[in-house]
């Protein structure tokens, strides 16, 4: 009991509750960063579009020890909605370390009382750093230190040069042309559509590795698929009368290359901004229909991009979903027998 209430103690000690994005070069955007510290305990400083440093802010509900840091961030392109370069890093944080960075730095000022501490992600390319500061303005604080508190040199000038941080973690991540499949720049989030009287009873799809995802999962490509659907043969007889016709369909998709680059191709055709993108799952009467699709604006607001034509036929225009959709996979389903009572 005496060790949580030490790990507890020393969490609090911190008293983090501030935190920015910025960036090192120019404009960059800042999706998702999710830092997570030693208990557990995470916020994310993925704040959008963001240029400078400090960059953008916002408070935070309190963070203890930094453990680990997952980031998606990317970087605008000066000619096309689509951005020049996608980033993804995943680490872990050397947590004794960044402890003993942060104690020294709060240590060495002879006058700061009880400033709360500020969490910092830095962007530059493919490099990100998280940096630890409170803070401290000469013309507003007394930021004088004790002579001899910094034996390993870990005290630096912030990137700007009007405070002082210490560094936790600097790191590269991986870089892409595209945009990383299932990230927050490319969701591929699994949806059903009805249509008309037709309507998705049940909806399996695995990816490569046999793993199921379920309505409303990530997932960044599927391989096989099972899905039973119902159309109303009566819809406009009383919900009590209603009959259906019902079939099922289960099978592989094409390879994961080939179906990967067909969606590139289908993003890369557009003329606009890319937005949610969806792997839907629908069925009109008999036929089955597995797509992929994104949302996708222009600078007008309101305004819905245009898709270029494909000379492979990979994609179409669906009324059904409002927007062009990579066509996965299109079949006829196989009719179940109704229950004879």
């Amino acid at each position: 009991m005496a060790s949580l209430i030490v790990g507890c103690s020393d969490e609090q000690r911190l008293n983090t509750k501030f935190g920015n994005a910025g960036t090192l070069g120019g404009t960059y955007s800042i999706r998702d960063v999710l830092i997570t510290d030693t208990s557990g305990a995470f916020s994310n400083f993925g704040y959008g579009s963001v240029s400078g440093y400090p960059g953008a802010s916002s408070g935070l509900s309190g963070l203890g020890i930094p453990a680990h840091v997952s980031a998606y961030w990317s970087k605008p392109s000066e000619t096309s909605p689509h951005p020049a370069a996608y980033y993804h890093l995943d680490s872990a944080i050397d947590t004794k370390l960044a402890s003993q960075k942060i104690k020294t730095l709060k240590d060495a000022y002879t006058a700061l009382k009880d400033k709360p501490g500020t969490l910092q992600v830095v962007v530059d390319k493919d490099q990100m750093q998280v940096l630890y500061t409170f803070k401290c303005f000469e013309v507003y604080d007394d930021c004088s230190k004790k002579d001899g508190s910094d034996p390993n040199g870990w005290i630096q000038p912030s990137p700007d040069g009007n405070t002082d941080v210490v560094l936790l973690y600097s790191g590269k991540g991986n870089t892409s042309p595209t945009a990383f499949p299932a990230s927050p720049y490319d969701q591929r989030l699994i949806r059903t559509k009805r249509v008309t009287s037709t309507n998705i009873t049940e909806l399996k799809l695995k990816n490569e590795d046999g793993e199921r995802r379920d309505l409303g999962d990530s997932m960044a490509l599927p391989s096989s698929f099972d899905v039973s659907w119902a159309t109303k043969t009566n819809p406009d007889a009383d919900y009590s009368q209603w009959t259906f016709d019902r079939y099922q369909l289960s099978g592989k998709l094409n390879s994961p290359t080939d179906t990967e680059n067909a969606i590139q191709a289908y993003r890369k055709a557009t003329d606009g901004y890319l937005k949610t993108s969806t792997f839907d799952v629908f069925a009109n009467n008999d036929r089955l229909f597995i797509t992929y699709s994104a949302a996708c604006l222009t600078e007008k607001i309101g305004e819905k991009c245009n898709v270029a034509e494909d000379p492979k036929n990979r994609w179409r225009y669906f009324d059904e979903l409002g927007r062009h959709a990579v066509v996965l996979f299109e079949g006829k389903g196989d009719q179940v027998p109704s229950e004879q009572g």
